[in-house]
This record gives structure tokens, C-alpha cells and sequence, in this order.
């Protein structure tokens, strides 16, 4: 797994928060394995992983979706500059990122799963939250986007460059732009110090879509027997919430 890093964390969800719904959570880093049903918490902001709802008995129908490629350049802080021929049929370009804080992303097409039936799922995990089968900040996955691999590059620093070479087979006549980074690139020396992933061979997580049980909404004291009828009286009473990005932000700042 790439190295985290908070200060390029925050640099890499505030600038993909600009594309995505604010209720979907960008991953970083984006080579993190996530599925449906995941539980856990954000620690520093990072989403750590601490299960899974489906080995504690909740049940849910996980559908999935072909999604298409996604590229994102911060605007007017990322360019490519023109496709160079090296020996061996390799292609190299210079992606230059002039302003702080900049931000390349450029991802094959995936899939996407969802729970199908997301009300019925957010019934089944009261339930264990209210049961104390499953601790009350603890937050879970009910859909996930992935990529089958790209590129992704990110930098605090302004005044930055790195130089990327790929095989010229793959990328076709337009050579080195923004899309086909998407097909993973080699990196040079960057200038300066800068974060910088490129993967082919697994899948990537572009972002994840989380609920939890609703602040405030539930007595601290709660415990009930699963079935019973004062549990199923709490859990009408109780209600999830998604989690937006903007309490991630706030780990990160």
C-alpha cells in the first residue's frame, strides 16, 4: 500500500470533493481495499478498517455497476507538456504543476457496488448498534467506486515537475494526455517533493459512501436483546445518517 500522508490527504479530498457528491467520501490512499459492508473510523483522517457488517450477521443484496474513466486536473494548476519518443517504444512527457496544493488523478473505468435496498440495510445495522453488537462510532460502507487501475499524482508544493514515460502502444496517437495516464506511467525525479502512484494490476478505490447511527438520537445507555421488542422499539425510534466528507476535512486540517 502507498504511504499515507495527511498533509497530501487533505490536499487530494478537498480538490476531488470539487467533482463528487459531498455525501461521497474520496479515498486516500486510493490503493486502500474497501468493500460493501466495511466498518470502521477515521483516525487522523484516514478510514480505518475494523470489519466487516456481513460476518455479523446483517444480510443485504450488493449490486454493481460498469462505471466509465475519471480524470481531474486542479484548474489552472496542472499541465502536460508534449509527448517526447524514447528508445523502445516509450512515450515521455513532463507533467508540470505550477500552483500549491495541485492535484492529477486519471483512472480506468470500473464498477460500482451498492447496496440494493440501502433503507433495509440502514434497519439491519441499528440493530446491531443498538444491540452492542457493533460500537456506536463505528461507521459502514454501503457503496464503493473502483477503477481497474490508473494514476495519480499530488503535490503541496507549487513550482513542481516529474517527468512520466509509458509505452506508446497502449496510448495511441494522441501519446501522453490527461486520459491516458490512465494506462500507468513510470515516474522520474519530480523537482520537488511530491506524492505520486501509478497501478495497473489492482483495483483502486475512488471513493466510498458511509452511514452511521445518527448523533444524538439514541440514549448512550442502550444494550438490548437482539429480537426483542425493546430493541425493535429503539431501532424505530433511532435513525442512520450518511457521513459527509466535510468531518474527514476536519481531521485533516
Amino acid at each position: 500500500m502507498a504511504l499515507f500522508s495527511k498533509p497530501i490527504a487533505a490536499i487530494y479530498v478537498k480538490e476531488l470533493r470539487k467533482r463528487f457528491d459531498p455525501l461521497t467520501v474520496p479515498m486516500f490512499t486510493p490503493d486502500t481495499k474497501i468493500s460493501v459492508g466495511d466498518f470502521g473510523t477515521f483516525e487522523g483522517g484516514r478510514f480505518v478498517r475494523k470489519g466487516n457488517v456481513f460476518a455479523r450477521g446483517v444480510t443485504a443484496v450488493v449490486e454493481e455497476a460498469e462505471t466509465a474513466g475519471f480524470d481531474f486536473a486542479t484548474a489552472d494548476g496542472v499541465t502536460i507538456g508534449p509527448s517526447v519518443t524514447l528508445p523502445g517504444g516509450l512515450l515521455r512527457a513532463t507533467v508540470s504543476l505550477k500552483s500549491e496544493r495541485s492535484v492529477l488523478v486519471s483512472l480506468k473505468p470500473g464498477r460500482e457496488a451498492t447496496v440494493a435496498d440501502a433503507d433495509h440495510f440502514a434497519e439491519e445495522l441499528k440493530r446491531l448498534w443498538l444491540a452492542n453488537e457493533l460500537p456506536r462510532d463505528r461507521a459502514v460502507v454501503w457503496s464503493v467506486r473502483y477503477a481497474q487501475g490508473g494514476t495519480v499524482i499530488a503535490s503541496e508544493q507549487g513550482d513542481n515537475a516529474v517527468d512520466v514515460s509509458a509505452d506508446s502502444a497502449l496510448l495511441g496517437p494522441l501519446g501522453l494526455t490527461l486520459p491516458n495516464l490512465a494506462v500507468g506511467v513510470q515516474f522520474g525525479t519530480p523537482r520537488n517533493a511530491m506524492w505520486t502512484l501509478s497501478q495497473t494490476d489492482h483495483e483502486l478505490t475512488v471513493w466510498i459512501r458511509l452511514l452511521r447511527l445518527e448523533k444524538g438520537r439514541v440514549d448512550d445507555a442502550f444494550g438490548f436483546e437482539p429480537g426483542s421488542e425493546q430493541l425493535a422499539q429503539a431501532a424505530g425510534a433511532a435513525a442512520t445518517e450518511p457521513v459527509p466528507v466535510g468531518e474527514l476535512l476536519a481531521q485533516l486540517e
